[in-house]
């Protein structure tokens, strides 16, 4: 992997609006397996929209991640963008097996 992206990490992904019924809208991501859909009145075929939302599994073996937006999409890790690192919030406890340091 180019860049390292881990559980908790805030990233963007992009959609390619298709087709429109009444309204809502059909979304294309890149690399996703499912079709999506959203209702957003203004929104033409063709346009590119921006999600944001948080890593909540990463598939190292198959380069592949599942984020937290519009219900929870998996995409291959080289068309995220990363938005924030996560940061455990400071006087956490840290969880048993984790690693310190």
């Amino acid at each position: 992997m180019a860049r390292e992206i881990n559980i908790g990490d805030r990233v963007a992904i992009f959609a390619t609006v298709g087709k429109r019924i009444e309204d809502r809208v059909t979304l294309h991501i890149l690399t996703a397996n499912n079709p999506y859909s959203i209702v957003d009145p203004k929104a033409k075929p063709g346009d590119r929209m921006r999600f944001e939302g948080d890593v909540v599994f990463v598939d190292e073996d198959l380069g592949r991640v599942t984020v937290q937006v519009l219900g929870r999409v998996t995409v291959e890790t080289s068309t995220v963008e990363r938005v924030r690192k996560f940061r455990r919030p400071k006087g956490t406890v840290p969880l048993i097996n984790e690693p310190t340091g």
